[in-house]
């Protein structure tokens, strides 16, 4: 079967660079998924973004007709828009695997994802993942493999229908979705059909410490133990870490003989390559990178991929009758 492979990197919050584009071993996110999907086989790849910064990544950059969305970290009933907004409609005419920028997949998630099979719609995640290399504390999303597109149509619809009224307990995002093509309660996470679950290293990108995480994870990266020569703020102060102060002070505020960890590209610039070329810390121990075991890929969960439409569930309670 022909499909068209769609890659939705159109949401970057909290990071200055996309987190699509965070570099993992030497390769931006995103480009190794588009470097994977091409090793097994799949060129016909879109990038759904309005960022430029997308191009010239070896697929196709689409700028989404409608896919507005502004969230309100506070108050979810305030976000404007729809999250499911990221899935474009009007390019939903047709066998569609989405996978996400912002999603580091192992070879194995891709060649799974590639080689999986339904004739309806297929959700591909992380679940229950017991993986030594797997970051995150929840269940992930990975992929929709979608052939019964207007099944997809439809069920994006009804579920931001029933945000609309209030039904929802959250901002309905893929997880919600995929309960609802399930004929499920939408707020209720549980996995009951119509998917595969990959349990190994892939999994979102969400903060600059999961990029950390993964590194370390990967392979290990190689830090660097400096001592603070003067006094000075420091805007990265997230980036370092086990800090040893010579007394207490705010977030941000480095005191002279303050002593912490951090990788080299920091410790470089600290070293005299920022816009004073000035060395503010000095290089105290270089400490090599921690190579964690990697564990054999497996996938866990292997489920009948054909999706019979259900009912939703009546709320009414049966009357009880008296002896």
């Amino acid at each position: 079967m022909v499909m068209k492979y769609i890659i939705l990197a159109d949401s970057s919050v909290g990071f200055e660079t996309p987190r699509q584009l965070s570099v993992i071993n030497g390769e931006p996110l995103i480009q190794r998924t588009i470097r994977l999907l091409k090793e097994n086989g799949i060129n016909d790849i879109i990038i759904t973004s309005h960022d430029k910064r997308f191009d010239n990544l070896g697929a196709k950059r689409y700028e989404p007709i409608n896919n507005y969305y502004e969230p309100n970290f506070d108050d979810y009933t305030l976000n404007k828009g729809y999250w499911l907004n990221a899935f474009p409609i009007e390019l939903i005419n047709e066998p569609i695997c989405f996978l996400y920028g912002d999603v580091y997949y192992s070879e194995n998630a891709i060649k799974t994802i590639v080689e999986s099979k339904t004739d309806s719609v297929l959700f591909l995640c992380s679940y229950e993942n017991k993986s030594k290399l797997y970051i995150k504390e929840h269940d992930e999303p990975l992929a929709f493999k979608v052939v019964d597109y207007e099944l997809f149509k439809k069920h994006i619809k009804i579920v931001k229908e029933m945000k609309d009224k209030g039904l929802c307990c959250r901002e309905p995002i893929n997880w919600e979705l995929y309960r609802s093509i399930n004929g499920q309660d939408i707020n209720v996470h549980e996995m009951t059909g119509n998917y595969i679950a990959i349990n190994d290293e892939s999994c979102d990108i969400d903060t600059i410490d999961d990029i950390k995480s993964l590194k370390r994870k990967l392979g290990g990266i190689e830090m660097i133990k400096v001592e603070a020569l003067q006094e000075f703020t420091l805007a990265r102060f997230n980036e370092i870490e086990n800090i040893e102060r010579v007394r207490r002070s705010e977030e941000g505020k480095i005191f002279t003989g303050d002593k912490f960890e951090c990788e080299k590209e920091l410790c470089d610039y600290l070293l005299g390559a920022n816009p004073l070329g000035k060395a503010v810390v000095k290089v105290i121990e270089v400490i090599p990178a921690k190579v964690e075991i990697k564990e054999e890929p497996k996938i866990e969960k292997k489920i009948e991929t054909t999706i019979k439409e259900v009912k939703p569930k009546s709320n009414k309670k049966k009357k009880s009758s008296k002896k």
